[in-house]
Formats: structure tokens, C-alpha cells, sequence
């Protein structure tokens, strides 16, 4: 949480800062954290839902790129704003910072919220499963090709009694 304040802090005095050199740097006051949350969700956090295999561990790392995906688009649009380098206009610079949060917030929650229901429940697939399993198919395709996928027979579900409670 502590790093994810300094991210937004920095952020808004890059924005409100009129000196060039100045900006840059409180952008960069506010990446560095923002990669150390990166590291954090992708190092010690998916080691531990490794450790539980699974589905579990497939979701989490499903919901890491879902995440990374649209989060990592707002440094990019920052910098290339015009509150940095000034390379798309104002209208096109809102825009973006209205459909990110859409996407990297109300979208991650509702797979977020679905993928845990989907672990504990078995029933057949509904619409919202194929639209939910093609989002995630779409992001695997094209934004990490260079995962190796886990054959059906490698799979281990390892839940105790009472994990989904």
C-alpha cells in the first residue's frame, strides 16, 4: 500500500510540476515503486500460489498479466501525454485515463470475482465462463506467447478442506 501511495503522490507533482527535467524526475520517483509492486506480484507472490498448484495458481497467473496489461498503460500514457513527451493531444490523453481505470479495475474485478467462483463451482459453463475464458485466452495469445502451458495431465489440485469458505 505504502508504494502504491508514492506511485499516485509522484505522479501528481509530476503533473503539477512546470519545470521539464523536474517532471521526469518525480516520473521516475513514481515507476521505480510501481516496478517494485510488478516484482512483488510476479516474484514472491506467485511463488506462493505455486506452491498451492492448481487452478488456483492458473488464475493467478491469468489475473498477473490481466494486471500487468492495463496497469503498466498508465506510465505509457503519462510519458507520452502531454504532460511528457507531448506525442498525443489532450483528448486522446483523457480518453485513455477514462477507459484504463474501466479496464484495469471494474474488468479485473469482475474476472477476479469470477475465477474464485469458478475454482469451488463445477456446475456446466455458462455465457459469462466462455466470455471470461476467451478474455483470458486473447490476453494468453498475444501478450505472453512465450508461456509454456501446462499439459491437462501435469495439473495437481492440492485444496484442504474448508480453502474456499
Amino acid at each position: 500500500m505504502g508504494t502504491q501511495v508514492i506511485v499516485i503522490a509522484s505522479g501528481l507533482v509530476a503533473d503539477l510540476s512546470t519545470v521539464p527535467w523536474v517532471r521526469y524526475l518525480w516520473y521516475i520517483n513514481g515507476v521505480v515503486p510501481f516496478l517494485i509492486i510488478l516484482w512483488g506480484i510476479w516474484g514472491p507472490l506467485r511463488a506462493k500460489t505455486r506452491s498451492q498448484g492448481g487452478q488456483l495458481s492458473e488464475l493467478y497467473d491469468k489475473l498477473c498479466t490481466y494486471f500487468t496489461t492495463f496497469w503498466i498503460c498508465y506510465p505509457i500514457v503519462w510519458i507520452i501525454g502531454p504532460s511528457g513527451f507531448g506525442w498525443i493531444n489532450q483528448t486522446t490523453d483523457t480518453l485513455l485515463f477514462c477507459l484504463l481505470p474501466f479496464f484495469s479495475k471494474v474488468g479485473f474485478s469482475f474476472l477476479d470475482l469470477h475465477g474464485l467462483r469458478s475454482l469451488h463451482d463445477t456446475r456446466k459453463q455458462t455465457t459469462t465462463d466462455e466470455v471470461v475464458g476467451s478474455t483470458f485466452g486473447i490476453l494468453a495469445s498475444r501478450v505472453i506467447p512465450w508461456r509454456q502451458r501446462r499439459k491437462p495431465s501435469e495439473r495437481r489440485v492440492q485444496y484442504l478442506p474448508g480453502d474456499f469458505q
